[in-house]
């Protein structure tokens, strides 16, 4: 939805990282159409390289067999047609959809300060001390993903270490060792990521629990890249009741927070730069969901 008009928006661009606009008010229309510009090659390359992927496919298959087998690998050659063409199809009509909302004039009346959304003025009216819930994306399917790692990698494992059975079968004892190697990678993982979100959102739940609220409006979101990850940055500035202004900077965890966009922030009254935004934390407020 539209923080200035209200009207409903869609992330568009480049395998959705590109910014929303609205057509009706032209929120958010410059930087959506500076991120397109700056992303304008990416698209370009990933219908180059699945059309080269798909005719050198085609060649080696009618070098190889002939033609008879030529209807076996058309599925993938539509797939890999199917890719590059929406990707790329995806971008023309962002293109042509910022150069629509450009053409057309702009609504009369569009307020300039954003609309706080209802989950926002649940969150408000919400009392003191609000009930908290963590919880962590994809855990369930890492517990799934873990599960059938050990049921298949064990077996893997024992194979490779212990060898053929020198006596009866049931003489053999289960190499509990092979077990070291998926269970060290757990553990791994654990200390990597989750123990670090676990701490900050020890350190944050007295915010969400007690602290004052705070209706912060977002001022610049960008995307940083970090290897062959990338995550969303956004910059929010608020008001405490004491008429102070605070400016922050965190990461946007739900990717869904965009400028002038209207964000909860829970803050120390005592020290309010002691602050932390929602869409930032991996806690949730039960109470305030729909």
């Amino acid at each position: 939805m539209c923080p200035l008009c209200g009207a409903p928006v869609t992330v568009r661009g480049f395998l959705g990282q590109g910014k929303p606009f609205c057509t009706q008010c032209g929120w958010n229309l410059q930087r959506a159409e500076s991120s397109l510009s700056a992303n304008s090659r990416a698209p370009q390359v990933v219908a180059a390289a699945f059309a080269i992927m798909a005719l050198a496919l085609l060649w080696m298959v009618s070098n190889a067999h002939g033609e008879k087998n030529l209807v076996a690998v058309f599925p993938i050659l539509v797939i890999f047609a199917l890719v590059g063409g929406i990707t790329y199809w995806n971008y023309l009509s962002t293109k042509s959809a910022i150069a629509q909302a450009k053409a057309s004039p702009s609504l009369q009346g569009v307020q300039a300060q954003p609309i706080p959304d209802a989950f926002l003025q649940r969150i408000q009216s919400l009392s003191r001390p609000r009930r908290v819930r963590f919880g962590f994306p994809g855990a369930p399917l890492a517990a799934v993903v873990f599960g059938f790692a050990m049921l298949c990698g064990a077996p893997f494992f024992a194979t490779g270490r212990v060898g053929p059975p020198a006596g009866p079968r049931d003489a053999t004892p289960f190499p509990y060792f092979v077990l070291i190697g998926p269970i060290g990678f757990v553990v791994l993982i654990l200390g990597i990521v989750i123990v670090p979100a676990l701490v900050k959102e020890k350190r944050n739940r007295p915010l969400f629990q007690d602290g004052e609220v705070a209706a912060a409006r977002v001022l610049a979101q960008r995307t940083v890249r970090q290897g062959k990850t990338s995550y969303s940055q956004i910059d929010y500035e608020f008001r405490t009741s004491g008429g102070q202004t605070i400016r922050n900077s965190e990461r946007d965890l739900s990717r869904k927070v965009f400028e002038d966009m209207l964000i909860p922030v829970f803050y120390d009254p005592v020290n309010p730069s002691r602050c932390a935004a929602l869409c930032a934390s991996y806690s949730k407020l039960p109470d305030a969901e729909g």
